[in-house]
């Protein structure tokens, strides 16, 4: 929910009264606050935990709930110092407030009393651009502000309730509802891909348990579990991945959903690879995080060797030929394609892409199609690539397994070919492509190479180094004459 220094939505009930409603407080604590404020002029939450009958975990859940404003528990390691630096620290201690994530010209910030409107206003000044509020509790900003610029060194604040508090029951206060967050679920979506990227995380789990939204960041140290959510915010997130692109499988009866989308997280420039699974607790949600690359590295920056380099820069010369990319995915199979792609696209040609997003980096003479299944892909290519006339047609991501084969039929002839497969071994690919009804033709006389991907798991910190640093050598069979006599012979005998 964004807040461009217009105001909270009315309130219709009172502070108190979600208080009592919820079994926080009764009325004879209430009625002893109210005596309490008239004499010191405190807010009625502050007086409420002075007197140590709630904490400011729950005062701050009730005015989220009171001004329809999300609630959020500010943790210092998830702040961005970066941003909390753009405003005088006498500034963030007088109003209150601290800034999470965002970009110089849109910030979501944190405030103890978002209805301060004079606050509002000086925060926003200093932005320059849009505000999107949520509530944080003092305490917590306190110590947001105290990691970034050091302790005050006015007198401390209490942090918590006395131990006197608790419920009006009697009973022991509950855990601190970490976070309400908004449905839109646009902060939500931040808060986690800012926090995960802080940590150098590769991938954030989202997973319904027996009455919450479990969290796991997957990091250097193995998969670590974040504090739970409250199990809605898992329809906020999903809610709001649909906006962006990757629909929902609420209401449906499909097992999985999935799809990649580019986003900006404050200065990073990320690709989300979003996997929606129906589980028999709920459905679970897996963002997977990667750079997105602004420039296209050379083949010899991923790792082919200068031999190779030098034979795939001699086809992609020529009218036509067949490169395959082949091995697991998430290897940095599209950035090869890309690679490729800068290389061909230094004449005028006609170029298509058919891939499952529009994320990858390729020269802006590509014609891009994204197809959404896999098996409409794979039905539709040829026709689009003879009918659109290509030169060089990219099939990215969708021939895997024994599909590989269609990539040799006629629709490859006269034209470049650079395909992303599945298949993990090189040679055995090569071995089923000979054996394919297209395999003769096309080994005869047709310039063509595998380029192999590395086969390691990439997770964690390592995922967020550059292109260079990742390139774990690209292995590459070119095919020579000796190669197809080789090949001929087998065929025959």
């Amino acid at each position: 929910m964004r807040y461009d220094v217009t105001r909270p939505k009315s309130p219709t009930r009172t502070l108190t009264s979600i208080l009592v409603e919820g079994g926080i407080v009764n009325e004879a604590q209430v009625e002893q606050a109210l005596a309490r404020q008239r004499e010191t002029g405190n807010l009625i939450g502050e007086t409420l935990v002075e007197l140590g009958f709630t904490s400011e975990e729950n005062i701050g859940w009730a005015l989220s709930k009171q001004l329809g404003i999300p609630y959020v528990d500010v943790r210092p390691e998830a702040i961005d110092s970066e941003h909390v630096r753009r405003f005088p620290e006498q500034v963030l201690r007088r109003v209150q407030a601290v800034p999470l994530f965002g970009s110089r010209s849109e910030l979501t910030v944190a405030m103890a009393d978002p209805t301060d409107q004079d606050a509002v206003q000086e925060l926003r000044q200093t932005v320059g651009g849009s505000l999107s509020l949520v509530i944080g509790s003092p305490g917590s900003l306190r110590r947001a502000i105290d990691a970034v610029y050091g302790p005050s060194k006015q007198a401390p604040h209490p942090e918590t309730a006395p131990s006197g508090s608790g419920k009006a029951d009697g009973t022991a206060e509950p855990p601190p509802r970490d976070v309400v967050w908004d449905r839109a679920g646009t902060n939500f979506l931040m808060f986690h891909l800012h926090t995960a990227r802080k940590k150098g995380a590769s991938e954030i789990h989202f997973t319904p348990t027996d009455g919450a939204l479990s969290i796991h960041y997957r990091t250097d140290a193995g998969l670590e579990s974040q504090a739970a959510e409250r199990p809605e915010a898992g329809i906020f997130l999903r809610a709001r991945l649909g906006v962006l692109g990757i629909f929902d499988l609420e209401g449906t009866s499909d097992l999985m959903s999935q799809g990649s989308i580019a986003m900006d997280v404050g200065p990073d420039r990320m690709v989300l690879s979003v996997s929606h699974c129906r589980a028999a607790s709920g459905i679970a949600t897996v963002i997977r995080l990667s750079p997105r690359p602004t420039q296209v590295p050379e083949l010899n920056a991923l790792g082919v060797s200068p031999i190779a380099e030098a034979e795939i820069r001699d086809m992609v010369e020529g009218p036509e030929g067949i490169v395959i990319v082949h091995g697991p995915p998430r290897s940095g199979g599209s950035l090869v394609l890309a690679s490729l792609a800068a290389l061909a696209a230094h004449a005028p040609r006609r170029m298509l892409a058919i891939e499952p997003s529009h994320v990858t980096p390729y020269p802006e003479q590509v014609t891009r199609l994204t197809f959404g299944k896999r098996e409409d892909a794979q039905a539709h290519w040829a026709d689009l690539v003879v009918g659109q006339g290509a030169d060089v047609a990219i099939l990215d991501d969708f021939l895997l397994g024994d599909s590989i084969a269609d990539a040799l039929c006629g629709a490859s002839v006269g034209r470049l070919l650079f395909v992303r497969t599945d298949w993990l071994d090189g040679k055995a690919l090569l071995r089923y492509l000979a054996g394919t009804r297209h395999g003769r033709a096309v080994f005869a006389d047709r310039p063509f190479a595998l380029l192999g991907l590395p086969t390691a798991r990439r997770e964690g910190s390592r995922v967020w180094s550059s292109a260079e640093e990742r390139a774990g050598g690209l292995s590459a069979i070119i095919l020579t004459d000796e190669d197809r006599d080789k090949i001929q012979n087998e065929r025959q005998t």
